[in-house]
């Protein structure tokens, strides 16, 4: 596992036996689909940092349900660096971003995703 997944088990099990591992995997799915079209906003919101600062949030939050912790550190960076940071800085940390949520997602499809198909 690479430093840009950094994914941990335990917190995933936390919303395993929280949701149900069905609906766990559903909501993941949604997470994977909604974050994928998050990256064209941020890429186009460098004029507009209180959007920007936003939807950093809301996948720092969201990566952090699922136990995706470099996705959400870097999530986190770029949300507390929004109003400071300069516009090739921004695109750097966005960059980053993807390339961690690339990652996550291979990891998804690879390790999580899979537990649903072999249980139905």
């Amino acid at each position: 596992m690479t430093d840009l997944v950094q994914f941990d088990e335990s917190v995933y099990q936390i919303l395993i036996s929280e949701l149900g591992e069905e609906d766990a995997l559903e909501v993941l799915r949604t997470f994977l689909d909604d974050t994928s079209g998050k990256f064209g906003k941020l890429a186009a919101k460098f004029e507009d940092r209180l959007e920007l600062k936003r939807e950093a949030h809301s996948i720092k939050s969201s990566s952090a349900t699922f136990g995706f912790s470099a996705l959400s550190r870097l999530s986190r960076e770029l949300e507390l660096g929004s109003a400071t940071m300069e516009p090739a800085q921004m695109l750097e940390m966005v960059h980053k971003m993807q390339q961690s949520f690339e990652q996550a997602v291979l990891f998804a499809e690879t390790n999580l995703l899979k537990r649903g198909v072999a249980a139905a």
